[in-house]
């Protein structure tokens, strides 16, 4: 028999006097309206209003947010409906009518082989022996996961909200008990097993990881490896600079049976990604956990860089000013582009500013190998300007987008490996209007993962990209490093969508005990919703800067009910693209914390995009996220909407609202000649640029004369001013100042002429 199907037997009588069997109602096919009977095999623990139904013969989904609401598993329900077909799913949409029977039937499952997940079992429970997943040890994301049953391979798939979310996979044979299913846009293939909850697995008493594996007491030469098990076992670690490991296996010195594990591996070389499995065995048995990749601390200056490109709030700065880049944000990127000497990889969403595309070219000129990803769904214009011997590779038009907006320079060059990312797009808005900002990490370790990444979406780790093998979305792998030491302080690093990201914010979150401040394009992710609320109501101070208030899903009106200070700034001035968040910004005490890069708060971030996520435990970093927040909801809370208006090559604010540009920023790039007219003259030069503050200033004049010139920071102020006599032809003055690190100018003949301190 197929399955059991328990109803008691006059009950199931009087059901068939007015019902068909399910398998004959399958085969009226698309358009009939049909009448069955059956028992429910699951309740919301698929997440919203879908219902798997069942009888002797088959099953079905049925699908209606309204009526199906409140039936659960267990119960006997008789439906009418209209049969649709739902990306190959077949299922009754809407329901005409429901009658409930009662609750406590059930259905037993039927045993089958991975082979046998298709149309014969479709809605159907089904169980399959002897599971193992192929990432084995990590958490369940929301997404799909591969298994293997004997020599046969499957599917499973979690939905957003399932408890199973961020669960552990099993790390030991299980026996699974699921729903079977489809998900199709062609009607063919797509099928994939639904698990309800944890009780869906079933382990038969072998030695199995009960924990993730974890890095810790991270150094420039060692790290060490935690996991536990459910039964006391032996400790194991194989490594290798390869996910082949090739540099050999590991064991406890001590050759300890324990629950708890930990290995110390030694003698590593900084700055280098480690590949390691850990297993534990008895004398029997062997459990092995996933494969992870951990990377060792760098030699590298770790220091880290802000620039935003709207004004900050200086008056609460606590270690160091927080950068306004202003009109010149495009000549900071441009700066470290020319920094790069041996390998440049660009993954951008959207580019199509001029200065930038230049940059990248006079890099490839100069012998750099540069490499370029953008998104198929984008104009980037500036793919136009490239040169055409640099290989590009675009994200195909999909479900989702390369959403990242990063830079990886020298990877593999311990002094002069940087990082650039944060939520700037490469456009004229984005870059001179939106509030935005850029984050430049100078560590070997996180530009090697952030290559490694790059690696991954590329398809290779050659020049060429392989378009075949190339990984994005929901095929990429959790196979980067996490944990870093940058500049003495943790630091941690995820890409989505195959990295956990949402929960590894939310525990970001979870550890705040004064204050969280966050600062978003879209809020759309309930989880992250869920966490700021129960921080709320644990008495945290929140403030929210929210843009698309209006998206469908949006946690703002949520928010803003539940009484947490949240506020719009939707129709404010120019879009606000920041996603960052800041924890406990002024309780050195508590871990001061920033998450941010390019992963806005929604469900297509986490599951459909690639993106990648920062969370920075460094109180200096943290301040200067907090001086731009600072600024942002001041204007909110004030309603001082800035605008202005172009008078001759000076912007004025009339006050009145009457002004042509709607920020300062903007006004100036449109405006002011020193700003957007920096290269009309080519008789002036800075070397080196970026410098230490020692360069010259290289001058070829057609006449003899005394000059005047002037370094002026950021902010207008005037740091040095100096005369100098020129001659015919080519004159270098050389200029040696003690300037902090930063973006200045060198005023002369009513120009400037940029340049930037390390």
């Amino acid at each position: 028999m197929k399955k059991i199907f328990l109803l008691i037997g006059f009950f199931g009588f009087q059901l068939n006097l007015y019902s068909q069997n399910i398998a004959s109602a399958r085969n009226q096919g698309e358009g009939a309206i049909v009448t069955i009977s059956g028992v429910v095999t699951n309740g919301d623990e698929l997440g919203g209003p879908i219902r798997y139904i069942e009888d002797a013969t088959a099953g079905l989904a049925i699908y209606d947010p309204v009526v199906m609401s409140n039936v659960n598993r267990g119960d006997s329900i008789t439906v009418t409906g209209v049969l649709v077909d739902y990306n190959g799913l077949l299922e009754i949409q809407p329901v005409n009518e429901l009658i409930n029977h009662g609750s406590g039937y059930a259905i037993n499952p039927q045993i089958i082989i991975p082979n046998q997940i298709g149309e014969n079992t479709e809605s159907e429970l089904v169980s399959i022996e002897n599971v193992e997943f192929e990432n084995a040890g990590q958490f369940f994301s929301v997404g799909t996961h591969n298994f293997e049953s004997g020599s046969q391979s499957g599917i499973i798939y979690i939905k957003a909200g399932s408890s199973l979310e961020n669960k552990l996979i099993p790390s030991c044979p299980v026996r699974i008990t699921a729903i079977s299913s489809q998900y199709s846009f062609t009607g063919f293939d797509g099928y994939q097993l639904l698990i309800r909850d944890e009780n869906d697995f079933e382990y038969d008493g072998e030695i199995c990881l009960s924990s993730g594996v974890t890095q810790n007491n991270i150094s420039t030469s060692s790290f060490d490896v935690n996991w536990s098990t459910n039964i006391s076992s032996y400790s194991n670690i194989l490594y290798g600079l390869t996910p082949e490991l090739e540099l050999g296996e590991i064991n406890d010195p001590d050759n300890q049976l324990s629950l708890e594990h930990t290995i110390s591996l030694d003698n590593l070389d900084a700055g280098t990604i480690y590949y390691v499995q850990a297993f534990s065995n008895t004398e029997n048995e062997n459990a092995y956990s996933a494969l992870y990749a951990f990377a060792t601390q760098s030699t590298s200056s770790g220091e880290i860089r802000l620039c935003f490109n709207n004004p900050v709030d200086t008056s609460v700065a606590t270690i160091e000013n927080a950068q306004f880049s202003g009109v010149y944000t495009n000549d900071t990127i441009k700066a470290y582009i020319d920094k790069a000497m041996h390998t440049l990889d660009v993954a951008i969403y959207n580019h199509s500013d001029a200065l930038i595309t230049s940059a990248i070219n006079d890099a490839y000129d100069r012998g750099v190998r540069v490499r370029y990803i953008t998104c198929a769904s984008t104009t980037t214009t500036a793919l136009g300007s490239l040169n055409d011997n640099i290989p590009v590779l675009q994200r195909p038009q999909t479900t989702g987008i390369m959403h990242n907006k990063f830079i990886v320079i020298d990877a593999n060059i311990t002094d002069s490996s940087w990082v650039l990312s944060g939520s700037t797009n490469w456009t004229s808005a984005q870059i001179f209007e939106d509030p935005n900002h850029i984050i430049m990490v100078q560590d070997q370790s996180v530009a090697r993962t952030y290559e490694l990444e790059f690696n991954e979406m590329w398809g290779s780790d050659g020049n060429e990209p392989d378009a075949a093998n190339a990984k994005f979305g929901n095929d990429k792998l959790n196979n980067t490093p996490h944990q870093f030491i940058v500049n003495g302080n943790q630091f941690e690093l995820y890409f989505s969508p195959s990295d956990n990201t949402t929960l590894n914010i939310s525990k970001a979150l979870k550890t705040a005990d004064e204050e969280i401040n966050f600062a978003l394009l879209v809020f759309t992710n309930n989880q992250l919703g869920n966490t700021i609320a129960e921080s709320f109501q644990n008495d945290i101070q929140i403030n929210g800067i929210i843009e698309q208030i209006n998206t469908q899903g949006s946690e703002y009106e949520y928010l803003l009910d539940l009484g947490v200070n949240v506020i719009s700034h939707q129709g404010f001035g120019d879009q606000f693209h920041h996603k960052y968040c800041i924890v406990d910004h002024s309780n050195t005490d508590s871990d001061p914390l920033v998450i941010t890069g390019s992963h806005n708060w929604s469900g297509v971030a986490e599951t459909n995009n690639d993106e990648n996520t920062m969370i920075i435990h460094d109180v200096n970093i943290v301040n200067q996220f907090y001086q731009e927040f600072h600024q942002r909801i001041n204007e909110l809370e004030n309603q001082v909407e800035p605008s202005y208006n172009c008078v001759g090559e000076s912007c004025v604010d009339p006050l009145d609202g009457s002004g042509t540009y709607s920020s300062l920023v903007a006004c100036e790039y449109i405006c002011s000649s020193t700003s957007i007219y920096e290269s009309r003259t080519q008789d002036i030069q800075i070397f080196p640029n970026p410098n230490n503050g020692r360069f010259t200033l290289q001058i070829v004049s057609s006449e003899y004369g005394n000059i005047e010139y002037a370094v002026v920071d950021i902010q207008g102020k005037t740091i040095l001013k100096d005369y100098a006599t020129i001659t015919k032809g080519l004159n270098k003055i050389e200029i040696k100042n003690n300037l902090k690190s930063g973006l200045y100018f060198i005023e002369f003949a009513n120009d400037y002429f940029k340049f930037v301190v390390q």
